[in-house]
């Protein structure tokens, strides 16, 4: 079978593959390496692919259409949803179904948590929602599988929503392909918190943590964790640095890569990295919860060079209220043996957990200028459906948006989705910029940055998050620097 699989186009610039769905403050696009991982598997199985991110090309869909698919002629068409886009990614299979016919699929984790809804609003453009994880459902509608028959699927027979039973999880991670990368260009994926160019991997799928705002294990991959054996990641990291020209980092997207459980995985695959003499930089996720001196350092040897961690929040009752399952002593334990161990550290920080107020929220940008990190970036916390805390906002009255356009604002930006009892999304939105503001604009941040510039890919990454910074602001009219206290 011919297939296509697409990451069709929203808004110039937006992320259609990271976990906040929207035109980020930083500028950066991510690599859509779980759609590539099931564009692999496709491959794997003998179907012709065609593999277009057209988001990351900011390539509107009929121009998709014209250079592209009026060619290819696709069997099967595949499209990555998310929810601010839902309605111009029915769109684009409404147009694409048009052009080229065939059977029309989406995958997502928005359309796993409002299949319905989406198939109701596509109008028979989309013929089949792929719930969930969503590798082998493709696999098997490609293979023959019929829409009715294939476990996985949501569709519509005629007026009545019908839903197959789910498809189960994948077990054994070591039969998926690597990541169909050879049909991209790595060039179109950029962060100024990763050297260039860099490359995104998933080391395993599932996490046992119940973050209440954390969409991928709640609504795709699962609370069971499952890994790639260790021999397979450092395969594939060899494999992507001989097809990628020039590749300075590999990126573990995995949620629980450094978790207390698989502390000793890790241990084994710093020390397989070491053993193969791979020369390769790479970042990871972490918890707050590696306060282990001894792995950092290991990490650090094995060529680990930044840990993106999630500290969220500066008060420990909206941590709890999050189900975040962190302290703050910990956060400053990691941070001070991060930094032993010459690790450079970008912090996520986050303003909008249940009960939070002004006080709480300073005291989360307080903490971000005190522990020894970085980078760092802010955001509001988004409500995502299908997660524990977009049911509480629901429930609660504290969810805005009526129309799933008014997760993004008109310039595709990130857009707040709650006002809470203490914090009007005015004022969210206005801590989240006093938070980069009072963290990058200070003497001590600046110049330790400039210290860490250590190759021409550190001046291009600076580079690059230095004119999104100023971007954001001057081109944004976000108040620029009102409320700036210049404090260190």
């Amino acid at each position: 079978m011919r297939v296509a699989v697409l990451n069709p186009m929203f808004g110039k610039d937006f992320t259609k593959s990271a976990r906040w769905f929207a035109r980020s403050r930083g500028r950066v696009q991510r690599h859509p390496d779980y759609l590539a991982t099931a564009a692999g598997v496709l491959e794997l199985n003998g179907h012709e692919l065609l593999f277009m991110d057209s988001q990351a090309m900011n390539m509107p869909t009929p121009e998709l259409i014209e250079k592209h698919l009026n060619d290819f002629k696709p069997d099967m068409t595949v499209y990555q949803a998310t929810t601010p886009s839902i309605y111009a990614d029915i769109e684009s299979a409404r147009l694409c179904k048009e052009a080229v016919g065939g059977m029309h699929v989406m995958v997502g984790p928005h359309v796993s948590a409002e299949a319905e809804s989406t198939l109701r609003a596509s109008d028979g453009a989309v013929d089949a929602v792929a719930r969930h994880e969503f590798d082998y459902i493709l696999r098997d509608l490609a293979g023959g599988t019929s829409i009715q028959d294939c476990k996985g699927v949501s569709y519509m027979d005629g007026d009545v929503y019908k839903e197959n039973l789910d498809m189960p999880y994948i077990e054994d991670l070591d039969e998926l392909p690597f990541p169909a990368w050879h049909h991209l260009d790595m060039n179109n994926y950029k962060d100024g918190a990763k050297l260039f160019p860099f490359v995104t991997a998933i080391t395993g799928r599932g996490c046992r943590y119940r973050c209440s705002y954390c969409q991928i294990p709640q609504v795709m991959n699962g609370h069971t964790y499952r890994t790639h054996s260790v021999e397979r990641v450092v395969d594939e990291m060899e494999y992507d640095k001989k097809i990628i020209p020039g590749l300075r980092e590999v990126m573990f997207e995995d949620d629980t890569l450094t978790m207390r459980i698989a502390r000793e995985r890790l241990q084994l695959l710093c020390e397989e990295i070491i053993r193969r003499d791979l020369k390769l930089s790479w970042s990871a996720n972490a918890r707050v919860d590696l306060n282990d001196l001894e792995t950092l350092r290991l990490m650090k040897r094995s060529g680990c060079r930044m840990l993106c961690v999630g500290f969220e929040f500066g008060d420990q009752k909206i941590l709890n209220n999050t189900k975040k399952g962190t302290t703050i002593d910990q956060m400053y334990t990691f941070a001070e043996n991060a930094a032993k161990a010459k690790l450079r550290i970008h912090g996520c920080f986050m303003v909008g957990g249940p009960e939070e107020s002004r006080e709480t929220a300073l005291k989360t940008i307080k903490m971000s200028k005190e522990l020894k990190i970085d980078t760092a970036q802010f955001t509001g916390v988004v409500a995502y459906p299908g997660t524990s805390y977009y049911e509480w906002a629901k429930k609660d009255g504290a969810l805005i948006p009526k129309d799933w356009r008014d997760w993004v604002t008109d310039d595709y930006e990130q857009a707040p989705t709650i006002n809470l009892d203490n914090l009007s999304n005015d004022e969210i939105n206005e801590l989240v910029d006093i938070g980069l503001r009072e963290f990058y604009l200070r003497p001590t941040q600046m110049l330790r940055m400039l210290k860490n510039i250590s190759s021409w890919s550190d001046v291009k990454a600076k580079y690059h998050g230095l004119r999104s910074f100023f971007g954001y602001f001057l081109g944004n009219g976000r108040k620029n620097f009102v409320g700036f206290t210049g404090n260190n």
